[in-house]
Order: C-alpha cells, then sequence, then structure tokens
C-alpha cells in the first residue's frame, strides 16, 4: 500500500468516528465528499463498515478461562518516617544557607538591607525601577567573618 496524502489519512480517521457515530456535521460533509471523489477511501469505508457490522453482531464470547491481572503490592514508608526526613533536609538546607556554605562559585547575594552598611568593600546593587528598601549586595566569599547585626539567610 502506498502513501496516504493528508486527505486521505483525514477521511481514513474519520471513518472509524463516522461509524461510532461521533463525527461532527461538518466534518461528515467533508468526509462524504472526500468519498464521492476518492475510489481508494470510499473502499476502505466499505470494507470498515462490513467489519464493523460483524463484530457488533456477533455474540459476546465468555473467556473460558479467568483472566486475572498480576498484582503489584506497594513499597508502604510510614508517614512518620518520611515527615522526619522531610525536616532533616529542611533543618540541613537552612543550616548550610545560613552558616554561608554555599557552593555558589564563592558569590553570594544577600537581600537585607542591614548587614550592607557594615560590610567594607562590597558592591550594592540597587534593581532598576525599585524603590523600595531592600538592596542586594554582592560579595565574595572569603574565609567566614562573624555575624554582628540581623541574621539573614544567603
Amino acid at each position: 500500500m502506498g502513501q496516504l496524502n493528508g486527505a486521505c489519512g483525514f477521511a481514513r480517521e474519520h471513518i472509524s468516528l463516522q461509524l461510532d457515530g461521533e463525527l461532527s456535521e461538518l466534518d461528515r460533509a467533508a468526509l462524504k465528499a472526500h468519498l464521492e471523489r476518492c475510489g481508494r477511501c470510499r473502499a476502505y469505508a466499505d470494507s470498515m463498515a462490513e467489519v464493523t457490522g460483524h463484530l457488533r453482531a456477533a455474540a459476546l464470547e465468555q473467556p473460558e478461562i479467568p483472566v486475572v491481572l498480576p498484582h503489584r503490592s506497594r513499597i508502604r514508608i510510614p508517614l512518620g518516617a518520611v515527615q522526619v526526613a522531610a525536616a532533616a533536609v529542611v533543618a540541613a538546607v537552612v543550616g548550610v544557607t545560613s552558616a554561608g556554605l554555599t557552593t555558589g562559585g564563592g558569590r553570594s547575594v544577600s537581600l537585607t538591607a542591614g548587614n550592607t552598611s557594615a560590610d567594607q568593600g562590597s558592591v550594592v546593587l540597587r534593581p532598576r525601577g525599585t524603590h523600595s528598601g531592600i538592596a542586594l549586595r554582592d560579595e565574595r566569599r572569603g574565609a567566614p567573618r562573624p555575624i554582628r547585626g540581623p541574621v539573614a539567610i544567603v
């Protein structure tokens, strides 16, 4: 069987929808117009209608043996263990970021205005178009310094 063009592919997809009664009136008219001028699709539609008619007319068969799908048991983890693990991860992340042990290539950004005035040599970046009291501080990390003033998550 050769390649189907776009119109024939459209028609063959819609033939099944028409047989099931799920085709809109507009698509039904387009399919009818295509089938009037395309003999191959008309033959395909006739054979599909015949097969569908035979399948729908046939009596339902009961299988001789019962069909049972395999049951996969799920791995059950107690909810308490999940909560404890999540709390430990959050505590570790907060602890590492609070201590300034980030792995961002030695650079960090602080969003607190209180820490910018105490640092000497840091560059204060103010976002364009903002008039709030929040300033961004871009600094290079060296040896850890003692924290003075309010503690910020960096």
